[in-house]
């Protein structure tokens, strides 16, 4: 945006608004988004500019802020976001609502970044604060806009915010022009001056939903056209070792879900080994068709009944559609693989063999991490019930780490990638824990019986 590059300070307000991991940057917490409106002197908005920020740590409560720890991953450090978002900040009203809340996170991650940059409190102003003087009822910011009739949408995102709270103070602005409070922070704001580097390179914002946007992750193994052959379409280099990269497959879909970091394993292995997407592709379908066996021998086991619906059944299991989505595949291939296990259990002979069910077993140890929708005590009363045991922090030793977001960016996270431990979400934590209670005779407990039923 225009203001980025700034340098001579302009009169009007700078409404900011942040998603954080917590509540206390004292303990921990940082900043994950920030969103900054600019508005002049007579509320209009000039402006605005966003992105979110990796705060190489666990989220916290996503269910609040909804922020994915795959399109974190992507975005910038704050340090680097700094010196932009000070230019946008520089000579203008610093405002937020619960602005004490904004500017200690600012000053902490400011601080942290190492630039010398003091936030005056009297260059800034609370739209919370200012409702006690314009208005009546709550003081919450839904509350406040739903007062005075402003737009709130896209609540607990910061620019959803932030645009909220500038609605909010152009109102105040035009019914209370004449409060000194305006004169005094702008005469605040117009005496700060910040040391920045004189040439910066710019970075490019981040927005929610960017690891998405980038299409599906096989794409990073795309080749022309032209250097593909028949034969490395189908098998990548001559003798090429699939073995690793069926391994690293196994521990991602344990959830039904390939994370980020998982991705970029996968695509390391592939290309190490000499992959290109086709013949990936192709692994995916063999390793799909594995799945769909694995599942035909289950329902032998469990009715009886084989497969005397064609496999119909099967095609229409949303387990192995779910798989299929994640590694790139679509319903075609879902059925592909049907025909082919069934056709491979005649001949006894598929092209990736199943591969062994994880299971887990009396003592391992599970780690747990990020805020869960149960919780931390609730989990480990039925990770014991199930004669495991919760461990505080990952080893060598560690069987599993359960995340709230399985792309979690949490020191017990990045470490168990680095062991190669792998890393699930509590879906597929339930499943796991329900089925070794039924392995070994125990008791599972409530929410365990739920994912088992």
């Amino acid at each position: 945006m225009g203001g980025v590059g700034q340098t001579v300070p302009v009169p009007g307000f700078a409404v900011v608004d942040l998603e954080t991991t917590g509540f206390s940057p004292r303990l921990g917490d940082r900043v994950a988004e920030i969103a900054v409106v600019l508005v002049d002197d007579a509320g209009r908005v000039e402006d605005e500019w966003s992105t979110l920020v990796n705060p190489e740590r666990d989220l916290g409560p996503q269910h609040v802020h909804g922020i994915a720890a795959a399109d974190v991953a992507l975005a910038p450090t704050f340090d680097r976001v700094a010196p932009a978002l000070l230019r946008l900040l520089s000579g203008r009203v610093l405002v937020a609502h619960n602005a004490a809340f904004d500017t200690r996170f600012l000053r902490a991650e400011i601080g942290r970044a190492g630039i010398a940059a003091a936030i005056d409190p009297v260059a800034c102003l609370c739209t919370q604060q200012l409702a006690g003087r314009y208005l009546t009822g709550s003081r919450a910011l839904a509350a406040c806009c739903a007062a005075v009739g402003v737009v709130h949408d896209d609540v607990h995102s910061a620019l959803g915010d932030a645009r909220a709270t500038a609605g909010l103070l152009g109102y105040y602005l035009d019914v209370a022009a004449d409060d000194e409070c305006w004169e005094v922070a702008r005469a605040a704001a117009d005496g700060v001056r910040w040391s920045l580097p004189a040439a910066l390179p710019g970075v490019e914002p981040v927005l929610r939903g960017a690891s998405r946007a980038r299409g599906h992750w096989l794409a990073a193994l795309d080749t022309p056209a032209g250097r593909r052959s028949a034969a490395h379409s189908r098998t990548g280099r001559p003798g090429a070792d699939t073995g690793t990269y069926l391994r690293l497959l196994d521990a991602a879909l344990l959830d039904r879900y390939v994370s980020h970091s998982e991705r970029a394993a996968l695509l390391a292995e592939a290309r190490h080994a000499g992959l290109d997407r086709l013949a990936v592709e192709a692994v995916h379908r063999d390793y799909l068709a594995a799945l769909a066996r694995a599942e035909l021998d289950a329902l032998d086991g469990a009715t009886a009944t084989g497969d005397r619906d064609g496999g119909a059944s099967l095609r229409d299991d949303p387990a192995l559609h779910e798989v299929a989505g994640q590694l790139g595949l679509d319903a075609d291939d879902v059925a592909g693989a049907v025909e082919a296990a069934l056709a491979a259990r005649l001949a006894d002979d598929l092209a990736v063999a199943p591969r062994p069910a994880f299971v887990l077993a009396e003592g391992d140890e599970v780690v747990l991490t990020g805020s869960m929708s149960r919780t931390r005590e609730a989990w480990e009363r039925d990770v014991r019930a199930a004669g495991l045991s919760p461990w505080p922090y990952v080893t060598r030793r560690t069987r599993l780490v359960v995340a709230a977001d399985p792309d979690s960016l949490s020191t017990k996270a990045r470490t168990a990638r680095r062991y190669g431990i792998p890393v699930v979400t509590e879906a597929a934590f339930g499943t796991l824990l329900a089925a070794s209670c039924a392995t070994s005779g125990r008791a599972p407990g409530a929410a365990v019986r739920r994912w088992a039923s």
